[in-house]
């Protein structure tokens, strides 16, 4: 790599450099697509995070010393597509301007930002490898925009750049390719909404990002992470199940329930639309004062909606399962009948615990989709009367946190996306769309914990 960089500034065209660092990197080993940019810049030796950037799509960080790291950040707003295209931005700064700080706009036109560009996607697109994928697709030399979706799934970019690509480096592209008439073309034809119809998902980039970016997820709570997680959690979950309470309103909750426990004003009745939140508030004590002491079991889901409803008048209502059948309205299943929530934790049970045993020898992405299907046959067994959707959520986030993983919570915005993972899985057995969904949100919840200090 080290020699690549030395290299790195004799290039004048950014096609010849990336068909250069591809030989290096790969040697005599195949290239298998989409290709990850991540680990490229972790094998690089740079160490890379998310930010909430406002009009930057990265920078980069230089190394001040033999003894320093370089570093990237990348907008934690933008689609994985984009990000991954900006890992490949930045890596080109690193082996071409290793001795500035640089700061990278969306769309500049600056010629070194033009040359990082041109440099990612000839990277993530190799030209070869891009003729064949449409030389298998073309008709009369061309292709057409449904074909070109596959082609940028294949590659893990975005539908727009692949267009682009197809169109201006190969002209290959079927119909008026003349950028205004391309841009409309392309609005309408709707790439994301198609992407749904075919049921692509983006799970599998997720799933690289989170292998290459294992030691930034792992947690360990201060107590200014605990209150920042418990106030945005509270607040989001709440909305999630329909308390109005504002972001302030959570936060003078928390605040109020760390200092006074069961004396907050809050586990009152007289604040009934406030004890579910103290409960979660509960919940969480429960599952940040455990960490990894004890192994954790499904069974921990009965203690959690005990304390889900500890701040009520009538606590022992929590932590019981369901004596009756039950139909969840809106749902696309049938909940087990109540004489099966036992037998079915049971069978669950073996489930998490070969997740458990099988833990530190698969990829952490593996581990997040173990959590993620027992989270979600959990909510099909629908164990309690009440009380279940914030119940396996935190149980969702007890197996992350015992594992030593950043807790994550569900945005409200997010909550069709959630409802309608969770359907597909149920109807379909697929997991993609909520694997998408958690890993992103994951990733989220972790960028906000660390930017608080932790």
């Amino acid at each position: 790599m080290t020699d690549f960089q030395s290299r790195a500034k004799l290039y004048t065209d950014p096609e010849k450099m990336a068909q250069g660092y591809l030989r290096m990197y790969f040697a005599d080993s195949p290239l298998s697509y989409p290709l990850n940019p991540f680990q490229m810049l972790k094998d690089a030796g740079i160490l890379f995070s998310f930010r909430n950037f406002k009009n930057l799509e990265g920078v980069y960080i230089p190394a001040s010393d033999g003894d320093d790291t370089a570093v990237v950040g990348i907008n934690y707003n933008r689609p994985i597509t984009r990000q991954r295209y900006t890992a490949v931005h930045e890596l080109c700064h690193h082996f071409r301007d290793a001795e500035k700080e640089i700061a990278c706009p969306s769309g500049s036109d600056e010629p070194r930002e033009r040359f990082a560009e041109s440099f990612a996607a000839a990277v993530l697109m190799p030209i070869g490898e891009l003729k064949r994928q449409v030389c298998q697709r073309a008709v009369n030399g061309k292709v057409s925009l449904p074909a070109v979706l596959e082609i940028a799934d294949h590659f893990g970019v975005s539908f727009d750049a692949c267009v682009y690509r197809i169109a201006y480096k190969l002209n290959m592209l079927d119909g008026d390719t003349s950028p205004g008439k391309l841009r409309k073309r392309i609005s309408k034809f709707g790439p994301e909404k198609q992407r749904r119809k075919r049921g692509l998902t983006y799970a599998g980039l997720y799933a690289d990002l989170i292998d290459s970016y294992t030691a930034a997820l792992s947690f360990r709570p201060s107590d200014r992470a605990r209150t920042l997680f418990n106030t945005n959690y509270i607040y989001n979950d709440s909305r999630m199940e329909g308390v109005d309470v504002t972001l302030d309103q959570a936060a003078e909750i928390v605040t109020d329930l760390r200092l006074h426990q069961q004396h907050s004003q809050y586990c009152n009745e007289n604040n009934e639309p406030y004890m579910s939140i103290a409960g979660h508030y509960a919940m969480y004590q429960l599952i940040f004062s455990e960490e990894n002491n004890t192994p954790c079991s499904v069974f921990n889901t009965s203690k959690l909606n005990h304390e889900l409803f500890s701040c009520y008048p009538y606590p022992d209502y929590g932590g019981n399962y369901r004596k009756s059948d039950t139909l969840v309205l809106g749902a696309k299943f049938e909940t087990v009948p109540s004489t099966q929530i036992v037998p079915e934790l049971l069978k669950l049970e073996e489930e998490l615990k070969t997740l458990i045993a099988a833990q530190t020898q698969i990829p952490l992405s593996e581990y997040i989709q173990g959590v993620v299907r027992i989270h979600h046959k959990l909510t099909v067994i629908h164990p309690f009367p009440d009380g279940n959707g914030r119940t396996l959520r935190a149980f969702m986030n007890l197996m992350l946190v015992k594992a030593g993983i950043s807790p994550l919570y569900i945005k409200t915005d997010d909550k069709d996306t959630y409802i309608r993972a969770l359907s597909s899985a149920d109807q379909t057995g697929d997991y993609s769309l909520l694997y998408e969904l958690i890993f992103k949100v994951l990733l989220r919840s972790n960028m906000e914990l660390t930017e608080s200090g932790t």
